[in-house]
């Protein structure tokens, strides 16, 4: 099995798979169905109704404000014991 390292969770996370901790630490891969990515890249477009909902402030709007806290939460829960210490650091 391939080591977990960023670089793999990014390329999976971009697929719309993700990684759980299964039984003797083997990781497992989900990919559930159906599933939206959202590219945010210069493909991106925010149709008008949508800015200007969001330009009236009702809802808050973030990406990768604090994955550290992610993983320290998911690990509280007993769900990130399978996280590799070098992808929590």
């Amino acid at each position: 099995m391939p080591e977990l390292t960023p670089q793999l969770l990014l390329a999976a996370y971009s697929q719309g798979i993700f990684p759980m901790g299964g039984e003797d630490a083997e990781i497992l891969w989900y990919s559930p169905h159906p599933r939206a990515i959202i590219p945010l890249d210069a493909r991106f477009h925010v149709p008008r109704r949508l800015r200007r909902t969001l330009q009236q402030g009702r809802f808050t709007v973030t990406v990768n404000t604090d994955f550290a806290a992610v993983l320290r939460a998911c690990a509280r829960r007993g769900r990130a014991a399978n996280i590799p210490g070098s992808t929590r650091n």
